[in-house]
């Protein structure tokens, strides 16, 4: 395939292959999970006392949306609920021992993809991306 000389392009196509990618890795390792179900665990492994509001936030999707994925973890016996003590309104996400355990193996996949994704790049241009990348996101984001 020749390389893309257009930015949207290549940020286009790049997006959906890593996209590809992940949902190659979870059904690769057999986690029984999808991709959203793993966005949102990650957050929440990341993010002390993360609520749902926070997540809604971050991703910018409908907090009713969060909430119904909430709901499919909590299910799956991956994620627990406390009452937030600073705010009845709300409750503080954490994942379960199952949930840690499925975390690993999460990172496991994840961790094959970004190898996948980062061969041959020299560690200077993978941080020259992040940074023009966050850049061009606080530029979206203004």
């Amino acid at each position: 395939m020749p390389h893309q000389a257009d930015i949207r392009q290549v940020l286009w196509q790049l997006a959906f292959q890593f996209k590809v990618s992940s949902k190659r890795a979870i059904r690769d390792y057999d986690l029984p999970i999808n991709g959203m179900h793993v966005r949102l665990l990650q957050m929440i492994h990341r993010q002390p006392d993360c609520t749902a509001q926070h997540i809604a936030a971050v991703t910018g999707r409908d907090k009713a949306q969060i909430t119904r994925v909430i709901k499919e973890l909590e299910n799956m016996a991956l994620i627990t609920r406390t009452p937030d003590p600073e705010d009845r309104r709300s409750q503080l996400l954490a994942l379960s021992e199952t949930g840690a355990g499925l975390m690993a193996r999460i990172q496991e996949a994840e961790d094959d993809v970004k190898a996948r994704l980062l061969k041959g790049v020299p560690k200077r241009d993978q941080d020259t991306f992040i940074e023009i990348g966050n850049r061009m996101l606080d530029n979206l984001r203004d």
